[in-house]
């Protein structure tokens, strides 16, 4: 092998070894049979934080959070947010399409939200692949009058 090819042969096997980490990462949406299986323990899970959250009972609200949710999502967060959120798009009234998607050890379910006064509004709540316990470990509303 001459001199001028190795840089090449390198940066080729570094492009491959970058391609192949952004690959491991990837979020893909789950089977039929594991979304099944997922929305299981994911609908009850949702049905609860969001009567929790119209309820404005953290109690309930936070009653499947993970250690990291409890911690980083604490009842006067959950007030400020549930503030935020009431006064923009107001009191949740239903969700529907949920799509069920794995990245790495992690899954998530989205749903589309009908609050008050929008629909469309993403739902996502994010679970551990390996725990049978199913900890809620990330939940984001968002919708355009949320980012206004």
């Amino acid at each position: 092998m001459n001199l001028p090819q190795i840089p090449l042969l390198a940066a080729l096997l570094i492009l491959a070894g970058v391609c192949a980490c952004g690959c491991m990462n990837q979020e893909s949406v789950v089977s039929d049979e594991v979304k099944a299986q997922v929305l299981e323990y994911a609908d009850p899970i949702a049905d609860n934080l969001l009567l929790g959250f119209n309820e404005g009972n953290y109690t309930i609200y936070s009653r499947d959070f993970g250690e990291e949710m409890k911690q980083a999502l604490d009842e006067a967060v959950f007030e400020q947010n549930r503030e935020f959120v009431t006064s923009r798009i107001g009191l949740y009234v239903a969700r529907a399409n949920p799509v069920v998607t794995q990245t790495g050890e992690y899954i998530a379910v989205a749903y589309k939200g009908e609050f008050e006064r929008e629909d469309g509004v993403d739902l996502r709540f994010v679970f551990r692949k390996d725990d049978d316990s199913h900890r809620l470990y990330g939940l984001w509303f968002n919708s355009p009058m949320l980012r206004s």
